[in-house]
């Protein structure tokens, strides 16, 4: 299996995507995180220095997986890696179910539970959690982060950057815009336009933005 560096990011989000790599069989070399000291051991994994630490181990033969939460960090990060001439790998785990018709892209992360359907297609640099579901001829964006439950009908676009909360539900056809958030159980019964927060069952526009 593919050996890594992980580069682990505040929050919960790096140990999930660490524990998919371990269950994945995956050697991994060290964790970067800066909010922890070299030398420190998260799920038997050392860490290894910070973050900017990266460009010192483009020699080494390693990919790196890009696990902040963040959508745009992690997308403006892994473009960096690839730019510097760095490897990236992604992580689909063992209990993770992937149409062979479906298209993946670069460095993306898909958590336990998930089901990808035939035709939908998966940006770059995308973070679905567990228990997800992109039904047929979906399309996400680059960088698109779903909390864990998300679940897409068929057809549904995301645009780049975007944000779609635990439990979200978002119905046929519809599209979300680039950077756009949506929030946790919210149903999406109509298009979300760029950088909109929108919430609530119907989903409505917060802080007075239009949906």
């Amino acid at each position: 299996m593919t050996a890594v560096i992980l580069i682990h990011g505040p929050g919960g989000q790096g140990r999930v995507v660490l524990d998919a790599l371990q269950v994945g069989r995956h050697r991994i070399a060290g964790i970067l995180d800066d909010a922890l000291r070299p030398g420190e051991v998260v799920l038997e994994t050392e860490v290894l220095g910070p973050i900017a630490s990266w460009r010192n181990r483009l020699d080494s033969g390693l990919a790196f997986v890009v696990a902040m939460n963040n959508p745009a960090l992690r997308r403006d990060l892994a473009e960096d890696i690839l730019a510097a001439g760095g490897l990236l790998a992604g992580v689909v785990h063992p209990a993770a179910t992937v149409s062979r018709h479906a298209r993946l892209g670069r460095g993306v992360i898909i958590l336990a539970g998930t089901v990808i359907g035939p035709d939908a297609a998966i940006g770059d640099f995308s973070l679905l959690n567990a228990n997800c579901a992109v039904d047929h001829d979906c399309v996400l964006g680059s960088g698109v982060t779903f909390g864990p439950g998300v679940t897409l009908a068929g057809a549904v676009t995301v645009g780049d950057g975007a944000f779609i909360g635990v439990g979200a539900t978002i119905m046929p056809g519809v599209t979300i815009g680039e950077n756009a958030v949506v929030g946790a159980g919210a149903v999406v019964i109509r298009s979300v336009p760029a950088g909109a927060p929108v919430a609530g069952n119907p989903a409505k526009p917060l802080h007075g933005g239009a949906a």
